[in-house]
């Protein structure tokens, strides 16, 4: 067979050559790390590249208008397939593999195929209209007018074209800085064969007037670059685009470092973790995180950080081997928001710690009384006496109103489970009205709608009225008032000593000798419960004061709700 030589032949060859090899290696990573969409794409593509481009260089090579045309008919089997590949394989590098359906494949595909099954038999001059020979400088090439199939195949690839540009462009400028520059291969990749078409299909110069087709050449280079995209990413073994824009929406905090332990890259949790701080890629892991050396034991570490926003939070930071088989190619930090934990875990600390003391204090107080009763019985046998089964009585009283508010205070844990917007002054007249045989006065001196258990809220204003009937002798005057975020609760008795302020919410404390000491406790954890806080002080004429702050009110309610 006759051949003719042209340097064009030959660099459509080394383009050929060299997708093909993308191709092979492409295979490589399907076999070792078993079938990803986006690697099997690549390799459809990077196919199809290849044939297209051999074929069009054999096209070249051979001189006569038969050979050019059977030529022509085999390079369209990868031609054709471009455009679908392409548009494939950017929807699976992005992540949008699960749009990949058989009837969407399908659908994409009716177009080429239907021109790919045309060229040959060109019924009623659908893909081809004329088909000459016309020489170019010293070789002879093979000139066509396009049908209207080949046109709408034409139109139908730059859509596709355009579209796989568009998936990439939008993830790439929402991704991170490293992945911005993997975005940028695959938008030049596809750029640079749409230039070099336009230019060739409308015979616009520098590229329109040479005669030869050098799309082939340009893809060729596109597979290039789309291959180092792919195996920048087969090394860490991570997913493509569409997985580096979920890690930098992800509220983990993730750290990338190299072999040698250096900072290469970290999404926008970690960097508002670390406070915003200067650029930390490059630098060594021991001066971004701290206790790192711990860390690289295997131990996670636990730290309370600043956010760029000012809020504290407590994370636990703990590493994990970047691998592939036996080869390690970086570290992964996690930065997991641990701070509901840790508050949970200080709150138990603290329950344990009022367990505790609650134990002794339980134990302290039931021995008493169970020592006053054994005596006065002991008494009551040798002497008959009737005053001593009246000390007996009382005691006993005692002790059952001991143990209801130990009962009580045993079940804080589930005090609040369904607060609803009531009427302070319903539930301070409620609390008032229950401890009528007590010579008190309960003056409101402003109503307001709060968010509250009426149950448990009522019980907490009945201890604090009871309180101040209990530490004052004879009638007892109780102001219940507004705060900016609460209310308080003052009484006109004698008040708490400066130096107990901080104890009397403790368990077991008491001032007097019949009390429980568990009264301000439960109104403690009620308060707790709510979310509120409460503190003693001083009121102003020297009485008890204590003061509930945090409280959500009719203002704060209506503008949340």
């Amino acid at each position: 067979m006759e051949w003719q030589s042209t340097p064009y032949s030959l660099l459509l060859f080394l383009a050929g050559g060299t997708s093909l090899l993308w191709a092979l290696y492409g295979l490589r990573i399907r076999r070792s790390d078993g079938p990803k969409p986006y690697v099997t794409t690549f390799i459809v593509l990077s196919a199809a590249v290849a044939v297209w481009a051999v074929s069009y260089g054999f096209q070249l090579a051979i001189p006569t208008l038969e050979g050019k045309l059977i030529v022509y008919s085999l390079l369209h089997v990868g031609g054709v397939l471009v455009p679908p590949a392409w548009f494939a394989f950017a929807m699976t590098y992005t992540g949008r593999d699960d749009w990949l359906t058989k009837p969407i494949v399908a659908g994409l595909l009716v177009v080429p195929l239907s021109l790919l099954i045309a060229i040959p038999t060109n019924p009623y001059s659908l893909a081809l209209t004329d088909v000459t020979l016309e020489m170019q400088g010293s070789i002879t090439v093979l000139s066509v007018t396009t049908g209207p199939l080949y046109l709408l195949f034409l139109g139908y690839s730059y859509v596709l074209l355009l579209a796989g540009l568009a998936l990439i462009v939008f993830d790439t400028v929402r991704s991170p800085g490293p992945i911005k520059r993997q975005g940028l291969l695959l938008m030049t990749g596809a750029s640079v064969p749409f230039v070099v078409n336009v230019l060739t299909v409308l015979d616009l110069p520098p590229l329109g007037i040479v005669g030869i087709n050098l799309t082939p050449v340009s893809l060729a280079l596109s597979s290039v670059l789309f291959g180092i995209a792919v195996v920048r990413y087969r090394l860490l073994d991570l997913q493509p685009i569409g997985w580096d824009v979920a890690m930098a929406q992800m509220e983990d905090g993730i750290v990338i470092l190299d072999t040698a332990e250096r900072v290469v890259d970290l999404n926008p949790a970690a960097k508002r973790l670390l406070g915003d701080r200067t650029p930390v890629v490059g630098l060594d892991a021991e001066s971004v995180l701290p206790s790192y050396e711990r860390l690289a034991s295997g131990e996670p570490v636990s730290m309370q950080v600043t956010e760029s926003d000012g809020n504290d939070r407590v994370v636990q930071l703990t590493r994990s081997r970047l691998a592939n088989a036996d080869a390690t190619y970086g570290w992964v930090i996690v930065f997991q928001d641990v701070t509901v934990l840790e508050q949970q875990r200080q709150q138990l600390i603290r329950q344990n710690e009022r367990l505790d003391a609650f134990a002794r204090g339980v134990s302290h107080d039931l021995r008493n009384p169970l020592t006053i009763i054994d005596g006065y019985a002991r008494l009551a046998e040798e002497t008959g006496e009737p005053q001593h089964f009246d000390e007996i009585h009382e005691t006993v009283s005692h002790m059952s109103t001991f143990l209801e508010d130990l009962l009580t205070l045993s079940q804080q844990g589930q005090t609040v489970t369904d607060p609803q917007p009531i009427s302070l002054e319903s539930v301070v007249r409620g609390a008032a009205d229950a401890l009528s045989e007590h010579d008190l006065e309960v003056r409101l001196q402003a109503d307001a709608v709060i968010l509250a258990d009426r149950k448990r809220l009522r019980q907490a204003l009945d201890n604090l009225f009871r309180n101040a009937c209990d530490h004052s002798e004879g009638s007892v005057v109780v102001d219940v008032g507004l705060l900016e975020n609460g209310f308080f609760v003052e009484d006109d008795g004698p008040g708490i000593d400066d130096d107990a302020l901080e104890t009397v919410f403790e368990t077991g404390y008491s001032t007097r000798k019949a009390g429980t000491g568990f009264g301000l406790a439960i109104v403690r954890d009620i308060v707790d419960a709510h979310g509120w806080a409460i503190e003693a002080t001083r009121g102003v004429g020297g009485g008890a004061r204590f003061e509930i702050i945090g409280v959500e009110t009719e203002s704060t309610l209506e503008s949340k709700y």
